[in-house]
């Protein structure tokens, strides 16, 4: 038969046993209320995309924003090349920012103006002969009547619109104005496409400058289609 000394010392017992466990307890809770931060990709001008998970006394970080993602580093990485339908070719130069106008050959004549134009990111590509090259923009809009509209106006002369970027804009004078009526231009070939609220226009041309095309050579048409591909795939599902 169980004494009263002996359901005593049990209850005893109990007591300190569960006085220990609510203290390990209370230190696991505290040890879990330091924030753990999981590292992710650091992307030029976005910053880190993995979230931080934090304790209820310190918020989480925010989300980036669209306006944050778009960057050039972001959609298009310096060290990932094209390959598409055999066309190969490496970035040579992508840069970003919000007036829209920085974009055109001829500032002066603003044809984006009253489109909407949130921002832009512009990116130069070098075939892996070295002989085609070839300039995507990609303009940012509010919606996707603004992007079509913005097309429209684009699509009749893009290749003068848009400034052709191959090289670091900082070692080359801003084109401004039009040519001589006598200068040969260099032979192009323009694709503009909308996808959602975004514009691509991708151009290619031959790393000499030549006026004219080698007979049946369809090299600026393959390029075209394949950097266009490229830049308007990150936006299909946004």
């Amino acid at each position: 038969m169980t004494t009263q000394g002996e359901r005593h010392t049990h209850r005893a017992h109990g007591s300190r046993r569960r006085t220990i466990a609510l203290c390990i307890v209370g230190a696991a809770a505290i040890t879990v209320g330091v924030v753990v931060t999981e590292t992710g990709d650091w992307l030029e001008g976005a910053g880190r995309t993995t979230q931080v998970v934090s304790s209820d006394s310190v918020p989480p970080s925010q989300p980036l924003s669209e306006k944050d993602f778009f960057v050039a580093e972001r959609y298009f990485p310096a060290a990932k090349p094209i390959e598409q339908d055999g066309y190969k070719a490496l970035r040579t130069v992508g840069r970003q920012g919000e007036p829209c106008v920085d974009t055109l050959a001829d500032r002066a004549h603003d044809v984006l103006h009253d489109t909407g134009c949130l921002g832009y990111v512009t990116v130069g590509y070098l075939r892996e002969d070295r002989q085609v090259t070839t300039s995507v923009t990609v303009l940012r809009f509010a919606d996707q009547a603004a992007a079509e509209k913005a097309g429209q106006l684009l699509a009749a002369d893009s290749a003068a619109a848009i400034a052709f970027v191959a090289a670091d804009p900082g070692t080359v004078p801003p084109v401004t104005g039009s040519p001589s009526p006598g200068a040969a231009k260099p032979v192009t070939v323009t694709k503009v496409e909308s996808v959602g609220h975004y514009l691509t226009v991708t151009t290619s041309r031959f790393a000499d400058l030549r006026p004219t095309p080698p007979a049946n050579d369809v090299s600026l048409d393959a390029a075209t289609r394949a950097v266009s591909f490229t830049a308007r795939a990150p936006f299909i599902w946004l």
